[in-house]
């Protein structure tokens, strides 16, 4: 195999691991005794391998802000829904019995991940993930089998909450210091809260500008802080942003068929909840490994 070929190959590490072990490596390939596919396959799979590391490396740091920032933004969503449902069980006493348990328990679940991610209680912080995880699952799957597509809709939901509960098991423990632009976020809950509050009283365009808005003052908040954290943020945002045109574009079929046939309705099936899963997981990867060969540095702040 000739040089070129391996630079070729070794241009597959992240560019620090490159620049630091690349002559060193080439010359141990070029002495290899056994160069062919099976030398091509050990740099390939030590290319993986040194991503993923890298992937991982710092980002502890970076996991704090997400489960804040995410606790946060889910918690005024679950605040905003047992608002309605508050005010509808006033308003209309004989057809709304009372506020739903499952809205309840997301409200209590992101209100203890709240806190305890802010104090760097990473047990108890995940505990509240777990039941505002459960709770975001369970309020589209109560209406699954009537109506498949309510799943979908709230997929984007279940994502975030998903990624908010990993990054509290994997943010740094004890960590007291509080993030750049949390006023930035706390604005953007309030908004959001008003959004839901305000929903049945205000024309649709207006809840959307709401919406629209806190969108905008949460992305205020991920463009303070540093250049690096930045990057990693939005390794982890991909998931949940994938999931919008995935739903969209690839389950635009379904949905429609199970609008125009009631009477057949269509379940997802385990291909597509692969999808569903496999998607988001390849979002992170990809963002991560894209941004890992242009922040060499972070490990060394974790």
């Amino acid at each position: 195999m000739t040089e070129n070929r391996y630079r070729r190959l070794l241009a597959l590490y992240p560019r620090d691991f490159r620049q630091e072990y690349g002559d060193e490596m080439l010359g141990v390939l070029m002495a290899d005794p056994r160069p062919g596919p099976a030398q091509a396959f050990d740099i390939v799979r030590g290319a993986i391998a040194a991503h993923l590391r890298l992937m991982v490396s710092g980002q502890s740091r970076v996991a704090r802000i997400v489960q804040i920032f995410g606790a946060m933004l889910l918690f005024s969503i679950a605040l905003g829904r047992v608002a309605v449902e508050v005010r509808a069980r006033v308003k209309y006493p004989e057809f709304v019995s009372s506020v739903e348990t499952v809205s309840w328990a997301r409200l209590a679940g992101w209100g203890v991940a709240m806190v305890a991610a802010y104090l760097g209680w990473r047990l108890v912080g995940a505990a509240g993930a777990t039941v505002g995880l459960a709770g975001e699952i369970a309020a589209p799957a109560q209406f699954y089998l009537d109506t498949p597509a309510t799943v979908l809709h709230a997929y984007w939901m279940i994502v975030a909450a998903a990624i908010v509960l990993i990054a509290g098991l994997v943010a740094v423990r004890g960590g007291r210091e509080e993030p750049r632009g949390i006023f930035w976020v706390a604005a953007a809950g309030a908004l959001l809260v008003a959004e839901a509050t305000l929903f049945d009283r205000l024309f649709s365009p207006v809840g959307n500008g709401l919406v629209m808005a806190a969108a905008g003052l949460a992305g205020v908040a991920v463009f303070r802080q540093e250049p690096e954290i930045r990057a990693r943020l939005l390794c982890w945002v991909a998931p949940v942003l994938v999931t919008v045109p995935l739903v969209q574009w690839g389950f635009g079929g379904f949905v429609e068929h199970n609008m125009r046939h009631p009477e057949s309705l269509q379940l997802i099936n385990p291909v597509q909840w692969a999808v569903l899963v496999l998607v988001p997981l390849a979002a992170f990867a990809g963002v991560s490994m894209l941004s890992c060969r242009d922040l060499p540095g972070l490990s060394a702040r974790r």
